[in-house]
């Protein structure tokens, strides 16, 4: 069932100029494949299935990361953290969707959530790294894909020693 899951990704004819951009499009694959077969988490973490379709994407993902200074444990260990995180990331968007049908919760209501608990954390005195770090904190994103776009980026040009 994996492997037919992975058969779901798209490829372009002819591979991006910018690898970057090729890469956010396999992690944004990735998570949607996640929100659509909402049973796929519980699955992934098993010994890994190596078919047709997912060394199709393990081929794909090296054309993309050719050329790049990085040896082949760690374009090998790149595919295993973009892939990673997509996955995981659209798990628990999905988690979260069902909990608000569940209980009637809005998504802001469940974003805000956790912010008040790190707010009323950062006040107790208790945690003064977490206190500075939230008395600089811009704005937060507009949404779930908003910080998935910035995360799967930040993770990228890390891993490509990119600048940010």
């Amino acid at each position: 069932m994996i492997d037919q899951t992975a058969g779901e990704y798209a490829y372009p004819r002819h591979p991006p100029k910018d690898k970057r951009s090729g890469i956010v499009d396999l992690a944004r694959q990735g998570r949607d494949l996640v929100l659509r077969h909402r049973w796929l988490p519980a699955v992934i973490h098993r010994p890994p299935v190596i078919g047709h379709n997912a060394l199709r994407y393990i081929d794909y993902f090296l054309g993309l990361l050719a050329g790049t200074s990085l040896d082949t444990r760690a374009k090998m260990e790149v595919i295993a953290l973009v892939n990673g995180f997509a996955l995981m990331y659209g798990g628990l968007e999905a988690a979260l969707a069902s909990q608000r049908a569940r209980t009637g919760v809005t998504a802001q209501e469940q974003a805000a959530a956790p912010v008040a608990t790190l707010v009323t954390a950062a006040a107790s005195g208790q945690y003064p790294n977490l206190a500075a770090a939230l008395a600089g904190v811009p704005s937060p994103p507009s949404g779930a894909s908003d910080v998935f776009e910035s995360s799967v980026m930040r993770l990228i040009d890390g891993a490509l020693g990119t600048p940010a």
